[in-house]
């Protein structure tokens, strides 16, 4: 049976269309500014996460015994976005199209999850796992766009021949300024949390 010329023409241009994206994704990976970016991000995701609630197991209990509730957990923390931080509140805004992409990719991935019989604290960490992958994609696809945009200028070739030289040292300060400033912040937000009798963990 000979196959429609409609149906030909579909999965030539899928394929097109995926190989375009696989060659975007190469191109990403090769630069340095897109995984600059990525550290940034990876720093504000830790410190924004720092910055709430301490997590709770009895929080997360509470919630599996609601029928329904608009509050939530992220990274085993009580989550409400209307509630949060600035930082969160940023943080997500900025993420908004890797985190519609997640969707799918979340209902994907429950079938695999399932076995595990994660509760709602488990499967919050997953899900903010998740979260910082797909973003990290994002921020990758955004350091490439912008790294086209820089290089046809002089001070963007500047700037990028600059941050060619100092990539590992540029690197190794945000992820050092990140492990220093991520337990200092959670600390504090500890302290404030149960000074103000925060929800036991």
């Amino acid at each position: 049976m000979v196959e429609p010329v409609s149906n030909i023409r579909w999965r030539f241009h899928l394929s097109s269309r995926l190989t375009r994206i696989a060659t975007s994704f190469r191109a990403s990976l090769r630069s340095r500014l897109a995984w600059v970016l990525v550290c940034l991000h990876a720093a504000w995701f830790f410190l924004a996460i720092a910055n709430m609630s301490p997590p709770s197991r009895a929080f997360a209990k509470w919630l599996e015994s609601l029928t329904w509730s608009d509050m939530t957990l992220f990274a085993g923390r009580p989550f409400h976005l209307y509630y949060e931080s600035l930082a969160m509140k940023a943080l997500f805004l900025a993420d908004l199209p890797s985190m519609l992409v997640e969707i799918p990719i979340g209902l994907l991935a429950m079938p695999l999850l399932r076995p595990f019989h994660m509760d709602l604290y488990s499967s919050s960490y997953v899900d903010a796992a998740l979260m910082l992958v797909v973003a990290s994609c994002q921020w990758l696809a955004v350091g490439r766009i912008l790294e086209s945009w820089l290089s046809p200028s002089n001070w963007g070739k500047s700037f990028m021949v600059w941050l060619q030289r100092n990539f590992v040292l540029v690197v190794a300060t945000i992820l050092l300024f990140s492990a220093v400033a991520t337990p200092l912040v959670n600390a504090h937000s500890r302290k404030m949390a149960y000074q103000h009798h925060a929800i036991p963990s």
